[in-house]
Parts: C-alpha cells; sequence; structure tokens
C-alpha cells in the first residue's frame, strides 16, 4: 500500500502538516519497499484549487491512504473519496510516527474519506481527536496567518482591477 503524508519539511523527524492543499511537502511511504520519499506539493502556491488539485497529484502518485493533521477539505474530500484514496484526518506526531502507525495498520478505518468534517468541531459524528492546547493554537495560527495572505492577495487584485 502506498500512504501519503502531509509534511512541512523533507524529514520524517517532523511533525505531520495540518495543511493538506498548501503543505509543502508530501511523504510517499510504500508499506512493500519500506521506501520513504518526499515529493514537493506542485500546488502549495496556487491561488485557487490548492485542494482540489493536491488530491489529483496525490492519486497520480497510486496513494490508496492519505494521513494528515488537519482536514482535508470538500472538494478534495469528493476527488479523493473517486480515487478510493482512504483519509486519516487529525493524525497527531511526527512523519515516521506516521509511517510506524501506517506499517501496523493502526490507521485503517481511522476517518471516513467523505464527507471530510473538521475533527475539532463539537458536532462531529465520527472520531473526535484530542488535540492538546499548543496544537490547536498552532493549527489556529497557522490557519489565520494563510486566511491574512489571501485576505491581502484579494485587496490587492480588486486595486489592480479598480485601476
Amino acid at each position: 500500500m502506498r500512504v501519503a503524508i502531509t509534511a512541512d519539511s523533507p524529514s520524517d523527524s517532523g511533525p505531520v502538516s495540518p495543511v493538506f492543499g498548501r503543505c509543502a511537502y508530501y511523504a510517499i511511504y510504500d508499506t512493500a519497499t519500506g521506501k520513504l520519499d518526499f515529493l514537493q506539493n506542485p500546488g502549495a502556491m496556487l491561488a485557487r484549487g490548492a485542494g482540489v488539485q493536491a488530491a489529483q497529484f496525490i492519486a497520480s502518485q497510486g496513494v490508496q491512504m492519505l494521513i494528515t493533521a488537519g482536514v482535508v477539505g470538500p472538494n478534495a474530500s469528493m476527488v479523493l473519496a473517486q480515487a478510493r484514496i482512504e483519509v486519516v484526518n487529525g493524525f497527531q506526531g511526527t512523519v515516521a510516527d506516521a509511517v510506524q502507525a501506517a506499517k501496523e495498520g493502526r490507521l485503517r478505518g481511522a476517518a471516513p474519506s467523505y464527507p471530510s468534517i473538521p475533527t475539532y468541531y463539537p458536532a462531529n459524528p465520527y472520531q473526535p481527536v484530542e488535540m492538546s492546547p499548543e496544537d490547536e493554537i498552532r493549527m489556529l495560527e497557522e490557519e489565520k496567518a494563510y486566511i491574512e495572505e489571501r485576505l491581502e492577495e484579494i485587496k490587492k487584485r480588486l486595486k489592480d482591477l479598480k485601476k
């Protein structure tokens, strides 16, 4: 089985990234060969559609499972579901921890591939994932930074269009 793991650096000692579509790398682990490769995310800097592009890229790599510390968005979830890629949301630990969990088969069925509902929402009917306050702060800070960056891009584009 081939497993994709979201990563912010090409190191197995780094944490699993909470970002799917815009993470810097995907660690691709092959359970049959034990090989771990890091591939740059070709859509990390896209203005729109990064999640769908990422899902298509992951599918093109022959992946059967995706592990992320965050949550895959609804559009990307549909692409992954169509490709029959099992999605594990809310994984906490390093890339090496995710590899070990995949080796041991501990993640099978850990989260549905569709619909993707954030695990930190109280109304989530799926398995809740306990987050430490530090992890939740880190995740929310990253999300805030992305939203602020995107807002600046939108303001700049509006200004350019109004000229």
